[in-house]
Formats: structure tokens, C-alpha cells, sequence
């Protein structure tokens, strides 16, 4: 085993709605329990409602989004430039990019590896959010 630079990141857009750029993953170098990369919220764009079985961090670069969560989405926050955000293992949340002209990155690591997580969409608790 060795360290690995990796550069020219694929883009993947899977089904909860953001634009993932994977760096570090099961398909790109072989991880194990790791996946580490960048994730774009596009101008007035919104993920869907959705939770996860693993832990996921983000580390806001650019921009700022809404963060709604929890069975009936009655927890927000704003999380802005330099700021962390944990998605605690199997809580419903959503993504939403307000501002009109400018996307939203962040720096993602969760603990799974897989380029595609896995996700349980909750089109129920879409409507739910403002």
C-alpha cells in the first residue's frame, strides 16, 4: 500500500440531488470505510428529502446553505463559508441553495466508501420544508 494523489475527480448526480465530485472511494482507490471529495448545490437548487445508515461531514468552501432535518424537518440551520456540518447515521435532512446566482461547495467525508451512497429518499418529508 502507498499514498495516491488523485486529480480530474469524476462528477456523480445521484438521486438525493447534488452534483458529488468523488476524490477518495471505494471505486477511485480501492477504500474501505471512506469516502472524501466535494459537493456542488447549484444556484436556487435543493436536495431531496432523504437520510443515510453512515455518519457524513461537510466543511462549507463557498456559498451557504439551509439545513432542515429530522422526522418532521423541524430542525434548520443556516451552515456557511468555514463552516462544519455532521449528518448524524439515519436522519432525514435536505440541502437547500437560496441564493439565485451562486452554487454552493463543500468538502464531504463520509464513512462509507461507495461512490453512489446509499440513500432512502423521503419524498413524504419533501413537502414538509419551506
Amino acid at each position: 500500500m502507498h499514498c495516491t494523489v488523485i486529480r480530474n475527480c469524476d462528477v456523480v448526480e445521484p438521486a438525493t440531488g447534488a452534483a458529488y465530485f468523488a476524490a477518495i472511494s471505494a471505486e477511485t482507490v480501492g477504500t474501505t470505510s471512506l469516502w472524501y471529495g466535494l459537493i456542488k448545490v447549484a444556484p436556487g437548487h435543493r436536495t431531496k428529502a432523504h437520510s443515510h445508515p453512515h455518519e457524513t461531514g461537510l466543511y462549507v468552501v463557498k456559498g451557504a446553505f439551509d439545513v432542515y432535518s429530522g422526522d418532521a424537518m423541524d430542525e434548520s440551520f443556516t451552515a456557511s463559508e468555514r463552516d462544519f456540518v455532521l449528518i448524524p447515521a439515519n436522519v432525514p435532512h435536505v440541502a437547500i441553495n437560496r441564493s439565485t446566482d451562486s452554487p454552493v461547495f463543500a468538502i464531504v467525508a463520509r464513512s462509507d466508501p461507495r461512490h453512489v451512497e446509499p440513500a432512502e429518499m423521503k419524498p413524504e418529508l419533501d413537502q414538509l420544508v419551506p
